[in-house]
């Protein structure tokens, strides 16, 4: 867990949390069984999180949508069928094994209960796989996310639609990327690169996309030791889940990881060589991490502004030249 939790993390530790008795009700209707042992798990931004151990030995993870701006049920049950629709693909995301409601603090919040992820979230591991081993795991992963990204999701507006009101959002995040660092001459450049993007993006069928690909939320088994095969075993996680354009999961994922090298995921995912396709990806991820960017100054997250940052300079380079 990072030692910084920001200041929207913050405000969630300062709610009530969910009684024992409460967490214990959830997984008897979920699984029989009785709650042994329950951890708060300090990640995530809409949900308030617990990983358990129930007395028959299985491990559970229970998420109570407790901080979004939507808490529905109707919420939770999108995010349920997005996961479905996941696993249908062939996708390893997690088992729902109950979706429902729970009373915390004289409200009502739906809660989801899913089989915990076997294996371990690639963050925690990834230092100690070889070069192999992570190349495999990357190409895997490439694959996983083109059979995620296969699923035809509805949607009530056309690429070109949403990616100008993304613009929009963007063009008034001025403030915040001025306050990075960048210069009015630097964001207009970014306008300029982002605008040529709207206008030129293809109007292609929406997909299903997870939203919110980061290493801690890829669960892999094996540790990389003695040569062992490491492999997906989870992707978890689908709260920010969404129609959206055929690059956006590996869009997220560069902003998230840019430390993971992009060619095998690119190679498992079956993405068209040349100029067109990594132009399209490359002006994609940078119409996101602006959003990350001025997210980062929003929580005065100094690190997180500092490798943004960096991040878009980079890229900014990349697309001039």
């Amino acid at each position: 867990m990072s030692s910084r939790l920001g200041s929207y993390a913050e405000w969630q530790l300062a709610q009530v949390s969910t009684p024992r008795s409460v967490l214990a009700d959830v997984v008897r209707r979920a699984v029989g069984s009785e709650l042994v042992r329950a951890d708060r798990i300090l990640e995530g931004y809409s949900n308030e999180v617990y990983r358990v151990r129930c007395a028959a030995g299985q491990d559970l993870v229970v998420r109570i949508l407790r901080f979004d701006d939507d808490i529905t049920l109707a919420a939770s049950a999108g995010e349920a069928r997005a996961i479905e629709l996941a696993r249908a693909a062939g996708v390893p995301a997690p088992e729902i094994l109950l979706l429902d409601t729970v009373e915390v603090g004289g409200r009502e919040f739906p809660v989801m209960v899913q089989r915990a992820a076997v294996g371990r979230p690639l963050g925690e591991v990834i230092d100690r796989l070889s070069a192999q081993q992570l190349r495999d795991v990357l190409i895997e992963l490439g694959e996983l996310i083109a059979r995620l990204n296969e699923v035809p999701v509805d949607h009530e507006s056309d690429g070109p639609t949403a990616m100008a009101a993304a613009l929009a959002h963007r063009q008034a995040e001025r403030g915040q990327v001025l306050a990075a660092g960048f210069s009015a001459s630097e964001f207009d450049q970014l306008i300029e690169l982002l605008s040529e993007y709207v206008r030129d993006v293809p109007a292609e069928p929406w997909v299903l996309c997870h939203g919110d690909l980061s290493c801690k939320h890829i669960f892999v088994t094996g540790e990389g030791r003695d040569g062992s095969i490491v492999r997906v075993s989870g992707i978890i996680d689908f709260g920010d889940w969404k129609a959206g354009a055929p690059v956006h999961d590996l869009a997220v994922l560069r902003v998230h990881e840019p430390q993971l090298d992009l060619a095998p995921l690119l190679a498992g995912y079956g993405a068209p060589a040349g100029y067109t396709y990594r132009r399209l990806l490359d002006l994609h991820t940078l119409m996101i991490l602006v959003g990350s960017l001025a997210f980062c100054v929003n929580e005065a997250d100094h690190d997180g502004i500092a490798r943004s940052a960096h991040q878009l300079r980079m890229l900014v380079r990349d697309l001039a030249n």
